[in-house]
């Protein structure tokens, strides 16, 4: 898992945490709680999934860049040892 933590727990935190967030935002905007509180709720989920997409983008272009680092490694051994064979 690559070090992350991919609990169901975490999520909910997040959800939470997010959720609070935008309740903040709709109550400085002048909202009323009755009214905020329902919409936090309900723009929470999208909102935590489109950072999950971003998370995931910038995790793909990490792996990307070690696999062809291991690539570029990988060459240069059979290189060395195609080298050592026609010395030899």
């Amino acid at each position: 898992m690559n070090g992350h933590n991919h609990s169901g727990k975490s999520h909910l935190i997040g959800m939470i945490v997010i959720g609070v967030v935008i309740l903040g935002g709709l109550l400085v905007a002048g909202r009323s709680i009755g009214e905020a509180l329902p919409l936090a709720a309900v723009l929470a989920c999208p909102v935590m999934m489109i950072g999950m997409m971003f998370m995931m983008m910038r995790g793909k272009n990490k792996n990307t860049d070690a696999t062809q680092e291991s690539h570029v490694h990988g060459d240069t051994g059979s290189n060395e040892a195609a080298k050592a064979t026609t010395q030899a």
